[in-house]
């Protein structure tokens, strides 16, 4: 073979190895992990403010001050007893990325 032979295959070896670099995807990234995680579960008691449909609001005290806050229920959340204004009730409680106050046990204690 002549020395333009060689240096043809050569070429052409070179280009066909560059071309399937091409032929292959590049890889995407992976999509970064939400770093919006629901909180680990929490518990609270105090009186009953308020009871909706699927929430409910607790007056808890807070030191010498009293605070409200405000728990979503869902067909996860396991209800002892029934919510009544003016009952005691503890609250095993998660918060959602959203920050929502997610209740998953609710145990009403006494009707106040």
């Amino acid at each position: 073979m002549s020395g333009r032979g060689i240096l043809r295959i050569a070429l052409f070896a070179m280009s066909f190895l560059a071309l399937s670099a091409y032929a292959f995807p590049v890889p995407q990234q992976a999509k970064p992990v939400n770093t919006k995680m629901a909180t680990a579960s929490q518990t609270t008691s105090g009186k009953i403010a308020a009871v909706a449909a699927d929430s409910f609001s607790l007056e808890v005290n807070k030191g010498a001050n009293a605070e409200t806050m405000q728990f979503q229920t869902d067909e996860n959340t396991k209800i002892k007893g029934k919510l009544a204004v003016g009952a005691i009730a503890s609250v095993e409680y998660r918060t959602d990325s959203d920050g929502r106050n997610i209740a998953t046990t609710v145990v009403v204690e006494s009707n106040g």
